[in-house]
This record gives structure tokens, C-alpha cells and sequence, in this order.
């Protein structure tokens, strides 16, 4: 039985309903990047539903005030940070702010990301490795940062913001692509690490973290508008043509899916699954089934 063989989901369903899964990080301090907007402030709105207080990070200082007055409106504990992701002293100062104002971070979720649509010969050196940097240096550096506390308590969730392009060959996305192999890879070896980390150096019976790298679903957010170049009208418009006839072929995919997705995680309902590459579009139960299998 294959991932592809699982139930395709393209919204909330039994095992991640709301109703559900509230009440279910009460007590639970979150730091979500990226979420002022787009997917990221999804899974914020979820998280905090479910009763974790949420720190809500983003570049633009009146978006990220706006997603915390939502997250707010649910009765929970909100702190906004306009913050670069790319400044990895501004990342300390976030951590240590974020312990300050809500206390021990117990759920990270590293949204912040971008992609750019660009044949490989017409991308240029510089921004095809700034992606890179962002997708990958910033979600590990800022990961540096939260880590030793769980590591102390033996107990947190990781949640990096994959996509189906770390495990398919795509066009037109050659730096997004590696990226997000990159952070899949590193979400499964530190896993391993600290299998063997929390018992030998920590003292624990058993390793109490647990890191996911999730696909979203291919979910229609502003990075869908931004990520294609004014150039591309002129300099490849077989890449437009291209990625309308997939976009025309595809399910629509609820963002509130990979939010639900994420506190089921976080819940602690799949440690069977850590350390791996979920799916948010294939049914959750079957693949913990697949993987007991």
C-alpha cells in the first residue's frame, strides 16, 4: 500500500475536525512564522482554537497585528512579532521574547517561505540561492533557537512546512524544490538524532519530541500571485501555459486542511509518524495504519 493509495482529503474530515480537537493544546505555547498571512495564519486561527496561545511572527507589522487580534477573538493568549527570519540574532531576540511573553515554546511551526516560477537557465545565481536561504537557513537557524529547551524538557513539536515538490520532480521550481527536500531530510535526521540524544545525554527513558515535515496541499494564497514574474509573460510563457493546465486539473484544497492537520500533530495523535514527510491530502489515520503496518 502506497501514500497514493490513501483516502484524498480536501478539507477538515473525522479525524481533524474542529470540534474534535479543541481544548486539545490547552496550555500549549506556539510560535508560528509566517503567519501573518497565507497558510500560516491558518494554522495559527487552528492552534489557538484547539486553547494554545500563539505567538504570531511576519514582516508586516499590521498583518501580524491583525492575525493576533484574531487569534485573540478565541479566548487565548496572543503576542505579535514583526520579525525577518533571515536576521538570526532578530530570531534569538523572537525566542527569547516569545519564553518572556507566553512562556517555553512546546509547538513550532516554521511557515515562512516563498517560491519563484523560472526555467533554471533564466534564473540568476543570486535569487535562485536566496531562496535557498530563506526556505532552509532560516527554519534551521531559528530551530537552533527553540530546540534546547524542549531538549531540557523533553517535550515539544517541530512542524516544517514541506511540499509534494520534495518528493516529485517539478518544473520550473528548481531552488524551491531542493529546499524543501532540504528541510524534509533535516526534519528526519534530527528526529534520529534525538532518539539517541534524549537518552544518552538527556537521561530520559525515551525521546519526547516529535518533528514533522508536512505537504500542505497545493492551497491558492498570495504566494500563488507573487511567485510568478513579470517576465515570464515574455521570456517563457510556456511555463504560464504550463502551470494553468495543472492548476485546471487539480482539487481545491481548504487551507483549514493542513491547519487541522497541524494540531492533530501537535496533539500528539501520530507519533508514528515523526520524524516523517506527511501528506495533509491523504488521510491521516490511514497513514499512521500504513506506517504500523
Amino acid at each position: 500500500m502506497q501514500l497514493s493509495s490513501l483516502t484524498l482529503r480536501t478539507d477538515v474530515y473525522g479525524a481533524i475536525t474542529p470540534a474534535g480537537l479543541r481544548k486539545s493544546l490547552v496550555g500549549k505555547v506556539a510560535l508560528v512564522t509566517g503567519s501573518s498571512r497565507g497558510i500560516g495564519r491558518h494554522i495559527a486561527l487552528a492552534l489557538a482554537q484547539a486553547g494554545a496561545s500563539v505567538a504570531v511572527t511576519g514582516r508586516d507589522e499590521k498583518a501580524v497585528q491583525r492575525t493576533c487580534e484574531e487569534v485573540s477573538s478565541y479566548g487565548t493568549k496572543c503576542a505579535p512579532f514583526a520579525a525577518d527570519v533571515l536576521d538570526d540574532k532578530a530570531m534569538e531576540k523572537l525566542t527569547n521574547d516569545v519564553e518572556k511573553q507566553l512562556g517555553p515554546i512546546d509547538i513550532l511551526v516554521l511557515s515562512a517561505g516563498s517560491n519563484t516560477f523560472m526555467p533554471f537557465h533564466q534564473h540568476d545565481a543570486e535569487s535562485w540561492w536566496n531562496l535557498m536561504e530563506l526556505n532552509v537557513r532560516a527554519p534551521i537557524s531559528l530551530t537552533r533557537h527553540v530546540l534546547p529547551s524542549m531538549k531540557q524538557r523533553n517535550s515539544g513539536t517541530v512542524v516544517f512546512l514541506s511540499s509534494r515538490a520534495a518528493v516529485a520532480d517539478l518544473p520550473w521550481t528548481t531552488a524551491y524544490n531542493c529546499s524543501k527536500v532540504a528541510v524534509t531530510k533535516f526534519a528526519g535526521s534530527l528526529q534520529a538524532e534525538l532518539e539517541v540524544v534524549q537518552r544518552v545525554e538527556g537521561g530520559f527513558d525515551a525521546n519526547g519530541i516529535q518533528l514533522f515535515s508536512i505537504h500542505p496541499g497545493e492551497i491558492e494564497t498570495d504566494l500563488h500571485q507573487t511567485a510568478f514574474p513579470e517576465n515570464l509573460r515574455t521570456d517563457a510563457p510556456y511555463v504560464l501555459e504550463h502551470m494553468a493546465k495543472i492548476g485546471a486539473n487539480r482539487p481545491h484544497f481548504s487551507p483549514e486542511l493542513p491547519a487541522w492537520t497541524v494540531v492533530f500533530l501537535a496533539a500528539g495523535k501520530a507519533k508514528a509518524l515523526k520524524g516523517k514527510y506527511v501528506d495533509c491530502t491523504r488521510d491521516v489515520e490511514e497513514a499512521i495504519r500504513l506506517h504500523n503496518s
